[in-house]
């Protein structure tokens, strides 16, 4: 794995081949491979802004790790762009102890580029956007967030992919997890413009309730201003299943660790996609500790 740190606007190590920085923007040449993950760590660099353009007909998997235990106020601006023919796939953690945060998101996907994109949020109070637009025709984005809230914990995850482009596609699922007294608010917009025919739309929602005092919103917008496209959508909020609770409790397991098993499930599409081992593990930490 490459891994990168950037700490004061500065990168901390090498960078490989292929890949450039300067003025805060990663930089991947055009018909670039890479068959290890590129980790890129913000470390403890509040109020950081970070632009990646991966360069035409390359191919890549982006790992940002984004950490910080600053309570003040954290805002953070990324930007990631797929030029043509580009294949990205994108995976955020992000794990901030600020009583305020922001993370802004804007990815673009350009002509028949590929963007398989996850987000997955522990933080403390946070108001996250990702924001996906599709500007060339045959574009594909899949996005999927998580976010897990316990004790005192509010994160506010808005999702939206923008159809520019006709014969684009964009699907997102994302899942809410809240225990203890934690809100997650969790808002999924998909917009389809006019002119954008054989455009294909597609959203899920779910939300996990795993106390009495939890609180989960989710939020499923479409916005579609033409005739000629494919759209759904799909939301639910509950706890769970009882019978599969029960199921896992006659095998042995208490009830406390018969839901983490289970909620452990819903997230392995995502704990899967962390290779970097002790980032992975620290992130399933984080999640059980809030379970």
């Amino acid at each position: 794995m490459n891994a990168l740190v950037i700490k004061d606007h500065a990168i901390i190590g090498s960078l490989p081949t292929g890949i450039t920085f300067t003025d805060q923007t990663l930089k991947i040449a055009k018909n670039s491979h890479f068959e290890d993950p590129i980790k890129i760590t913000l470390k403890d660099d509040n109020n950081e802004s970070l632009e990646i353009i991966v360069g035409e007909s390359s191919q890549v998997k982006i790992i940002l790790e984004i950490a910080s235990e600053d309570t003040n106020q954290n805002v953070y601006d990324i930007k990631l762009t797929a030029k043509q023919n580009a294949i990205v796939k994108y995976l955020l953690v992000c794990d901030l102890a600020s009583n305020d945060a922001k993370l802004h998101h804007y990815f673009t996907a350009e002509r028949d580029a590929q963007m398989d994109l996850i987000g997955g949020f522990v933080s403390n109070v946070i108001n996250a956007k990702m924001n996906a637009k599709l500007i060339g025709e045959g574009a594909n984005v899949n996005l999927r967030a998580v976010a897990i809230s316990s004790t005192d914990n509010k994160q506010v995850i808005d999702i939206e992919i923008i159809h520019a482009a006709p014969n684009s596609t964009g699907t997102m699922h994302n899942i809410a997890i809240a225990n203890q007294n934690g809100k997650v608010v969790l808002n999924g917009v998909e917009k389809i413009l006019k002119g954008m025919k054989n455009a294909n739309a597609y959203q899920s929602l779910k939300g996990i309730i795993a106390s009495d005092d939890a609180i989960i919103e989710v939020n499923p917008i479409l916005l579609i201003d033409e005739y000629d496209v494919k759209a759904g959508h799909g939301a639910t909020i509950g706890k769970l299943d009882e019978g599969s609770v029960f199921y896992l409790m006659s095998r042995g397991l208490n009830r406390k660790d018969a839901e983490r098993l289970m909620i452990n499930g819903f997230l392995n599409p995502i704990i899967s996609e962390i290779d970097d081992e002790p980032l992975r593990e620290r992130f399933v930490e984080l999640v059980n500790q809030r379970l």
